[in-house]
């Protein structure tokens, strides 16, 4: 875990670093240990985007008068909050600017913030999948772009990305898995003498944290020191020949979709090169960080991390329904499911199979597989209740969006302003409704041909089993399960 964190304070172009482990492994406190690590920063003064003073420039910075005036900073260090909306995510129409000025100026967001420092997300795998592409996307490209409210601006968005989450509460989907340069399987220390150092070490901090600090401050500058050397010298770092074959090689075994795979062992290897001072990367150094690179990408997945099946209802015993059928054919009598009294025929109840958990194919989350826990993910609802995720310009009933409504008019109010006259005009075109979303169950209807014709007992046996079985997924995901 720390060589990767390590390696992406080297080279923040790596794509991010995700952290992924059971509980209580010191995922987040490891990630935000890394801002500390980061060497100070010079930036234009007062810039909102934390700009580099002959780089690239963010929208602000350009309208400025020159010369910029200059500042040292430490690396910034941005928390993502699970409950954040795009428009605090990339950025949005400043509200105060337009209603004074009547200015398009850009509010910028936290991926500004973020710019040239570390972008920290916990518990990833509950993110809302849109943030989550957005988030990806600044990462690979280094901009983010603003499209709200009239507003089209993009700024430069440079930044180390961490991520963690606990594969218990929840999968990550394969294409938010391929868009981080480096995973980490974090597992617990399972050394007795291991823990009971992590164990004195909290209870020292906690008795003391300001002195605790004062210990380790040097160990922190010493790898500060080495992280800015090794930034300096890794655009002179050469790759082997050797080495991207190996780089190659590796990913094709690994069963890696794309080419992303032999792209972060190769950048991994150089940053790992910078950091220990070499100029040249070997296929030691390849080998070395390729399980960083390709654990999360591979096809064939270690069997404990594999996927629950998902059963098919007669799985248990799939020869027992045509043993069964058999049977009944060798001794003739009745129908299945009737018996005759006279001329008249009555139903009787049959026994389900052995019943067993049957998991669906509709996944509890856009991002997730088959088997799951916990409710199904929240969906798009048309009424009152549910968070309000987005605002939108299309009229249907919905509540009014009081926030996004103000943001549509406060660039216009300079020229509705009249002498005497309300202080803030909205119009028709302003109005913006609330999209709300919802965690909702489904309805799961199985549909059966009961007729004696098609072997009705053995079929029937077979899907009580089935729905049975699954009324346990349906209870934990709030689903109904009916039988036609």
């Amino acid at each position: 875990m720390k060589t990767g964190l390590l390696l992406l304070a080297v080279d923040l172009g790596l794509g991010g670093v995700l952290l992924r482990g059971e509980k209580g492994t010191a995922k987040s406190t490891a990630a935000r240990a890394l801002a500390a690590l980061l060497p100070p920063l010079k930036t234009i003064q007062d810039c909102p985007a934390g700009c580099v003073p002959h780089g690239e420039l963010c929208p602000a910075c350009r309208e400025r008068p020159r010369p910029l005036p200059t500042v040292e900073v430490t690396a910034p260090f941005v928390e993502l909050p699970l409950g954040a909306g795009e428009e605090r995510v990339a950025g949005s129409l400043d509200l105060g600017a337009a209603l004074k000025n009547g200015r398009v100026q850009l509010n910028p967001g936290l991926l500004a913030k973020a710019h040239r420092g570390v972008l920290y997300i916990d518990e990833v795998n509950l993110l809302q999948p849109h943030l989550a592409h957005l988030v990806l996307d600044a990462t690979a490209s280094g901009r983010a772009v603003v499209e709200r409210e009239g507003l089209s601006l993009e700024h430069p968005a440079r930044f180390a990305l961490l991520a963690s989450y606990n594969p218990e509460e929840g999968p990550l989907g394969p294409q938010l898995l391929d868009r981080f340069g480096l995973c980490v399987e974090v597992v617990g220390e399972a050394a007795p003498a291991l823990r009971l150092q992590v164990l004195k070490r909290r209870l020292a901090y906690e008795a003391d944290p300001k002195g605790f600090a004062t210990r380790w401050q040097p160990a922190e500058d010493e790898l500060r020191a080495r992280i800015a050397r090794a930034r300096e010298l890794l655009p002179r770092v050469e790759v082997d020949r050797s080495a991207i074959a190996l780089a190659a090689e590796l990913a094709q075994e690994a069963g890696c979709s794309g080419q992303r795979g032999e792209m972060a062992c190769a950048r991994a290897a150089r940053a790992l090169a910078a950091w220990r001072g070499a100029l040249t990367v070997d296929p030691t150094m390849v080998a070395e960080v390729a399980p960083l690179a390709l654990v999360h990408r591979r096809t064939a997945k270690p069997e404990a991390d594999a996927p629950l099946p998902r059963l098919r209802p007669g799985r248990a015993g799939d020869q027992e329904p045509a043993r069964r059928a058999k049977a009944e054919t060798d001794n003739p009598g009745p129908k299945a499911g009737t018996t005759r009294t006279g001329q008249e025929r009555s139903l009787r109840v049959l026994a389900p199979d052995a019943v067993l958990p049957v998991a669906t194919r509709l996944p509890a989350k856009e991002v997730g597989a088959a088997q799951q826990s916990g409710r199904r993910a929240a969906r798009e609802v048309s009424g009152a209740r549910g968070r309000y995720i987005r605002a939108s310009a299309h009229r249907s009933g919905r509540g009014l969006a009081l926030d996004a409504t103000l943001r549509a008019a406060a660039p216009h109010q300079k020229q509705r302003r009249v002498s005497g006259g309300p202080a803030l005009v909205i119009t028709q075109s302003d109005l913006r409704e609330k999209v709300r979303e919802a965690r909702r169950g489904r309805l799961l209807l199985f549909c059966v041909d009961a007729s004696g014709s098609m072997n009705a007992a053995a079929r029937m046996r077979a899907t009580k089993a089935a729905v049975l079985g699954l009324l346990t997924e349906a209870y934990q995901k709030r689903d109904r399960v009916g039988l036609v």
